[in-house]
């Protein structure tokens, strides 16, 4: 016994129900065609053989009336006879005739088997140089009818076959879609679950129809996922907390030995990396807890009006008072009507995704660079940008950044400790915007990151 999973059931059931929707249409035009037929066998010529053709195996030469010889054996196959008839009547030549029939007809007798019968034979006539040419079939081998139909009665008959026909037609076209909407309401809900799943989002599907147990597998899934990434959102959140506290004692105790100067300066030398090495893991600790956070949704937006131009000047500012190498130099450019846009949005993510980009610009050129962030209005967007003139970056690593791939993790600034994850963080807070992000490369060298983002209306 063979035992059919839900999707073979399904689509053996939509195969088979094709199968008779088809089969319906091909009765239906097969008796279309019938009919037709029938119509069309109501002629005045035998079906086997050709009356004219036959007319044309007897000619008159020197009045003298001749018959190739494949006639005889023309008609001795299908058992019928012929003659021919002179102006006036009388059989002038015969063929295979049988002997009780006349060898002379009246007008009135022509004009009368011409149509119907000679004596119960079946005849048919042809007009010929010598008079008129008569094929005679067996004895009810035929029926002959005198079919006439008014014109009117034609038209109507030809309507009524192309209805017949487009009637057919629109039967399989409603059957077809019929059973594609029958499909389409069966599967629309597992494709649309199946997306939601890959976009980390809950589903949770009807569990009836024909692919109940699909929806029900999908559910599970989604829970089970659910689960996992609850999971894992917690450790992450929890490690973070455990780590933290420790961590703080080791950069308390590491900046009171920088700052001792009784100490041997190695000693001092030696606490400052230790220090300076435990704020970028505490930075990674933090980035990680933010980008879980923000991948889970789980970081609710806190929504303010805001200015893309004064958070800009804001951002800058903060980077030029906490000492910035002088070899970095950032400027701002409004556009016009910059000073008026206004964006609704989370004012502290904001500030951390222009942080990141510029941070950005800054880590992978340790040798300087300038760096630009401008803030334009654009088809109703706001268009924040930010370029550097530093070394750039590859076309590989580019095309993966706009691809939404993640090359944060494989990078590295030489010390060890991979950098690059602030344009993770900055991507998904920019879609936690609605918003949209792209990287190019400036010319004639550095990075371009234009940020759009839905202005308030």
């Amino acid at each position: 016994m063979i035992i059919l999973n839900p999707i073979q059931r399904f689509f053996r059931k939509y195969f088979l129900s094709t199968i008779a929707a088809l089969a319906l249409f091909l009765l239906m035009n097969l008796a279309l065609a019938v009919a037709i037929r029938v119509i069309a066998d109501c002629r005045t010529s035998a079906p086997d053989l050709s009356v004219s053709a036959l007319s044309a195996m007897v000619s008159e030469v020197s009045g003298v009336i001749e018959a190739e010889p494949d006639l005889s054996r023309i008609l001795s196959k299908n058992h019928a006879w012929a003659m021919l008839l002179s102006d006036d009547g009388a059989v002038i030549w015969e063929e295979q005739m049988p002997n009780d029939l006349p060898r002379s007809y009246t007008a009135a007798q022509i004009a009368q088997f011409s149509r119907w019968y000679l004596q119960e034979y079946p005849v048919f006539v042809w007009q010929h140089p010598a008079g008129l040419f008569v094929l005679a079939y067996p004895v009810n081998s035929l029926q002959r009818y005198n079919f006439a139909m008014e014109t009117g009665d034609v038209w109507a008959m030809v309507i009524t076959v192309f209805g017949i026909f487009l009637v057919s037609i629109l039967l399989m076209l409603f059957l077809l879609w019929r059973n594609t909407r029958r499909v389409e309401q069966a599967v629309k809900p597992i494709l649309t679950g199946i997306i939601a799943m890959s976009q980390g989002k809950p589903v949770q599907l009807e569990e009836h129809g024909e692919l109940t147990d699909i929806n029900a597998e999908l559910n599970w899934a989604s829970e089970q996922l659910h689960k996992k990434d609850t999971a894992r959102a917690d450790w992450i959140s929890g490690i973070s907390h455990d780590i933290r506290t420790p961590l703080s004692v080791m950069l308390g105790y590491a900046g009171e030995i920088e700052d001792n100067d009784a100490l041997p300066s190695d000693v001092q030398k030696q606490a400052g990396l230790i220090r300076k090495h435990g704020e970028k893991l505490r930075q990674l600790i933090i980035d990680l807890n933010l980008v879980s956070r923000l991948e889970y949704a789980m970081q609710p937006l806190q929504k303010t009006s805001v200015s893309p131009v004064e958070l800009s000047r804001q951002v800058i500012s903060d980077y030029m008072n906490n000492d910035l190498d002088e070899q970095y130099v950032i400027d701002l450019y409004a556009g016009d009507g910059a000073e008026s846009i206004l964006i609704e949005g989370d004012n502290t993510l904001l500030t951390r995704m222009l942080e990141n980009l510029i941070g950005n610009s800054i880590a992978h050129n340790p040798d300087g660079c300038h760096i630009c962030v401008s803030v334009e209005l654009t088809d109703r967007m706001c268009k924040l940008m930010v370029q550097d003139s530093g070394k750039g970056m590859d076309e590989t690593a580019l095309r993966m950044l706009n691809a939404a791939e993640c090359v944060s993790f494989t990078q590295s600034n030489g010390s060890g400790i991979p950098h690059g994850n602030g344009l993770k963080i900055a991507r998904q807070i920019v879609s936690a915007h609605k918003g949209t992000i792209k990287f190019f490369e400036t010319e004639p060298h550095g990075v371009t990151v234009v940020v759009k983002l839905p202005t308030m209306k």
